[in-house]
């Protein structure tokens, strides 16, 4: 093999390949003249090599590029062991129309200096971003005049930035581009708008009515609309009609999402042997198309589907490489626009909901709410008697089984007493027991306690709680049933086990006071605003997340009906004290 022959090839091999492995390039010489420049470069700026071969670089730049004679010149100063990579600046067409493009510069060294300059044309992605960033201004400035109303309208003119920018002549140039995305409440991928015309009279008709390219994506929008591609042509209908199910993972469209990849699909497609093959042929009346789907934080959202079934050109590798790269920007900005409507739709669902809350509020003013209490507590009440019974009975089952011995006796114990405690409570609700005038039962005020205290043992253990128990003197009984007495005291030091949270202290003092027994709770929880404070006795106001409002209306309630006295003390970030005062039994009553 002759090694010098087989080196020549591989050269004549790369450099004839350059315009597939480079796309738009360009070769400069040490004088910045135009010596050599790919078929894609020809495409872009509209000149022939025999056009700019010899003639200096300059002649690409806008008349309003600063030190445009030395614009090269410039550029070497920055470049890094011999290179500028992803410099964004502008050109000029040979139309006049200016060319957003990011390029790199290559020094090259031989017997002299050249540059080897690549371009990327993205005149259609800043175009995008423009327009939807002055959407989305306009949207938030005008957020108020939106609100409540449908997006759809604003939705869709991002969706028509996106296929113009895809079709345009300023564009990627493809005739026709679909657009559907997935609706992951239905399941579905859903044709949602298109651009394109439906026959070559047609598109002879929009081509020349946009023959003097406009310079913005927001012109050419609008003469799009007045050429007859609005949301109303017949290719929109089209794409409209199109629903594929996700679970159909054998249809080209499912299959393009879930892989992830872009399918060139003609006679030499991979997947001419899927029966969706023919369909997407035969919907779209097409030969050839290109599907690349978008993907959004790695889940596929839709895809576009752009081809050139009008002038009939074949897609080639820089049509492939522009769609997929310019897919990327046109995802952002569409999962950009949905997350406004999903946020507008929670504004207005949240608003709509405090005025349904507000108008119940309302409503619950004008009804007697010591009523309403009664019911909604009777109702609870009596839903939950039967499992109660059924608890009480077991529970009393086991502990006559039992002797005091056995290591479970107490807690057995403590439940027995418990249930028939509720069991009680229960039969008060339900107008079932007797009337408090008409009690003749008093009660241990300290052995209240101290079985409240022993319920919630655990609870107090497990979040860290010291509790004082100061129970002063020998003190006598008071006048009210047990079982009242106990509600009252659990729901006080409930409360206060709750507002501590973890690592605090409850104090619990009792002491007799004239012919009052006086009950003291107190908590080194975060205390009670004096708003708050005003609230608390209200039937159903709670500042807890799964609170009835209900707790503090019955305390009040039991305290009155026997002749008692509550008081509330709080203090914001060190605590809150609750005082109760009950009538005690006169000592002939106790003998």
């Amino acid at each position: 093999m002759n090694v010098n022959s087989t080196s020549s090839d591989f050269k004549e091999l790369l450099f004839s390949n350059m315009d597939k492995v480079l796309h738009a390039w360009m070769l400069l010489d040490g004088e910045n003249n135009i010596v050599q420049w790919s078929a894609p470069a020809e495409q872009h700026f509209g000149y022939s090599s025999n056009d700019v071969e010899g003639r200096p670089f300059s002649m690409l730049l806008p008349e309003h590029t600063h030190n445009r004679e030395q614009y090269i010149a410039l550029l070497e100063l920055d470049c890094h062991n011999g290179s500028l990579i992803n410099h964004r600046t502008q050109m000029v067409q040979r139309s006049g129309v200016i060319m957003d493009v990011v390029l790199s510069i290559h020094l090259l060294h031989n017997h002299q200096i050249f540059k080897l300059i690549t371009f990327a044309n993205v005149t259609e992605t800043t175009e995008l971003q423009h327009f939807v960033n002055n959407k989305m201004m306009e949207l938030v400035e005008r957020f108020h005049f939106f609100h409540g109303k449908d997006l759809t309208p604003q939705m869709h003119e991002i969706f028509d930035a996106i296929l113009v920018a895809v079709t345009s002549g300023q564009g990627l140039k493809f005739n026709r581009c679909f657009l559907l995305l997935v609706d992951q409440d239905d399941q579905e991928l859903k044709g949602v708008q298109a651009i394109g015309p439906a026959s070559k009279e047609e598109a002879g008709r929009i081509y020349q009515e946009l023959s003097a390219s406009p310079p913005t994506l927001t012109k050419m929008i609008d003469l799009y609309k007045a050429a007859g591609q609005g949301s109303d042509s017949w290719i929109n209908q089209l794409v409209r009609n199109i629903r594929v199910n996700l679970s159909e993972v054998d249809h080209i469209l499912i299959q393009t999402l879930f892989n992830q990849k872009y399918q060139l699909v003609n006679d030499t497609s991979t997947l001419v042997s899927l029966p969706s093959f023919n369909w997407l042929r035969k919907t779209f009346s097409i030969h050839e198309c290109l599907l690349v789907p978008l993907i959004w934080h790695g889940q596929s959202v839709g895809i576009l589907i752009a081809d050139n079934a009008v002038t009939g050109h074949a897609i080639t590798d820089i049509n492939i490489k522009a769609l997929t790269d310019f897919a990327k920007t046109a995802t952002e900005v569409i999962e950009t626009v949905k997350l406004l409507s999903k946020l507008e739709e929670s504004i207005t669902y949240i608003k709509a909901t405090n005025v349904k809350i507000k108008e119940s509020q309302a409503q619950l003013m004008h009804q007697e709410k010591l009523a309403t209490q009664a019911q909604l507590i009777a109702q609870m009440a009596h839903e939950i008697r039967g499992p109660m019974a059924i608890i009480g009975g077991f529970a009393r089952r086991v502990h006559k089984r039992m002797t005091p011995a056995d290591i479970n006796y107490d807690p057995v114990d403590r439940i027995v007493e418990t249930v028939a405690t509720l069991e009680l409570v229960l039969a008060d609700i339900l107008d079932q027991g007797p009337k408090a005038q008409d009690m003749a039962e008093d009660c241990d005020a300290a052995k209240t306690i101290n079985r409240v205290v022993s319920l919630l043992e655990e609870e107090i253990h497990n979040r860290r709680i010291s509790v004082n128990i100061n129970i002063k003197g020998d003190l006598p009984n008071i006048q009210i049933k047990e079982h009242h007495l106990f509600e009252i005291t659990h729901n006080l030091v409930k409360n206060a086990i709750e507002a501590i949270g973890k690592d605090g202290l409850l104090l619990i003092l009792a002491n007799e006071l004239g012919n009052m027994v006086v009950i003291t709770i107190q908590d080194t929880g975060p205390g009670i605003s004096q708003a708050e404070e005003a609230k608390i006795f209200s039937p159903y106001y709670t500042t807890k997340e799964h609170g009835t409002g209900l707790g503090l209306v019955v305390v009040q309630k039991l305290v009155e009906e026997h002749r008692g006295m509550l008081t509330v003390h709080s203090l914001p970030g060190k605590g809150t004290t609750f005082t109760f005062s009950l009538p005690t039994v006169n000592k002939q009553e106790e003998t």
